[in-house]
């Protein structure tokens, strides 16, 4: 995983050694000499990870880490010294390293660690984040629930209503938007509802093929939706079959399709590009969907899978963000490729079989 890494060393050639191994695993690297240094210009909470050196002109790292902790208190540090003494690892590790590594640097050992830390992150993040699901999910539960029954008697309440002013067409027209407007609120609390679930996936081996075109043909079948709408398949000589939930696979293309449909000039082109990769060091498949739209601008790409952002008029903004969830429980990933040209691009990588543990 490509990761935002911050190396402070004051050892000019250390430094360029760190940052060429960490730059050919693909890592975003910044060096600084000095403590001094890293901190002029750069936003702290971008980096995943930092690479200290226990040693600086302008502190050590026990004096330095509390300071580091303050600005950057998600970012895992790794302290680096040429001094292997005990008290020092343990005055570092108190100080809330997150690991200690000794000069010369083994390349072997450095990787070992980031990957390490940046699981252990992930790990984090994860339950976090369930914590938080599971919180609005009780919420929801409750509101939806209480609400339930309020919407159903103004829903017949208006409809009542609506048979007693037939003869007013204006009339009609009001209650028929207060409905809607009823429908709408009711989809959103389920939206959320569902957004909050627990995901538990019931895997099996599926050729994505049969999945996507199924989702396309449901998407194509909803009323008002473009009749010559093409969808483009480049899958030539890719094996297709992983083992996936299909409802929830479904879901991604179904999302991915109607927001597709929804930016593109009629008629719409959608096209899906499959190949080989790997994903966190096991075979995947790629997954390229694109279209014919107007595109995402950066901003808009950066906020694409947060809760409740949307464009939309209409629209709650968790179609993308459950998309996500979805695709992290079968151990992908999904983003959006930045400057594809004509269109948005967005790319998935999909585990052909369940990561170890899952």
């Amino acid at each position: 995983m490509s990761r935002n890494i911050l190396a402070i060393e004051d050892d000019r050639d250390a430094l360029a050694n760190l940052c060429d191994i960490l730059e050919l695993d693909g890592h975003r690297v910044t060096g600084a000499g000095t403590l001094g240094e890293a901190i002029a210009g750069h936003n702290w909470s971008d980096f995943a990870v930092i690479l200290l050196d226990r040693r600086l002109p302008d502190g050590t790292a026990d004096s330095i880490l509390p300071r580091i902790q303050a600005v950057a208190p998600r970012a895992a540090v790794i302290v680096i010294t040429g001094h292997a003494d005990l008290d020092g690892t343990i005055t570092a590790l108190r100080s809330g390293a997150a690991d200690y590594l000794l000069k010369p640097i083994n390349p072997d050992l450095l990787r070992a660690a980031i990957a390490r830390v940046l699981k252990m992150q992930d790990m984090e993040e994860r339950a976090l984040q369930a914590e938080r699901l599971a919180a609005i999910g009780q919420m929801i539960s409750v509101l939806t629930h209480e609400s339930g029954n309020a919407l159903t008697r103004s829903q017949v309440l208006l409809a009542t209503l609506a048979e007693a002013v037939q003869d007013r067409p204006e009339a009609v027209e009001v209650i028929g938007h207060l409905q809607s407007a009823q429908a709408d609120l009711h989809r959103l609390y389920e939206e959320v509802r569902n957004y909050a679930a627990p995901i538990n996936l019931d895997r099996m081996a599926w050729d994505l093929a049969t999945i996507w075109r199924q989702a396309w043909a449901n998407v194509l079948a909803t009323p008002g939706r473009q009749s010559d709408a093409v969808l483009l398949e480049k899958t030539a000589g890719v094996d297709l079959r992983c083992e996936v939930d299909n409802f929830r696979i479904d879901q991604v293309f179904r999302n991915l399709f109607e927001n597709a449909l929804a930016a593109c000039p009629d008629p719409a082109r959608v096209e899906i590009a499959c190949s080989d990769t790997t994903f966190a060091g096991c075979p995947a498949l790629r997954v390229a969907v694109r279209d014919n739209g107007c595109g995402l601008p950066a901003d808009h790409r950066a906020r694409v899978f947060n809760p409740f952002f949307t464009t939309k008029r209409k629209g709650s903004g968790l179609g993308l963000a459950i998309v996500k969830r979805i695709v992290e429980a079968h151990g992908g990933d999904i983003s959006v490729e930045a400057d594809a040209g004509p269109g948005a691009e967005f790319i998935l990588a999909l585990p052909r079989t369940p990561p170890p543990g899952d």
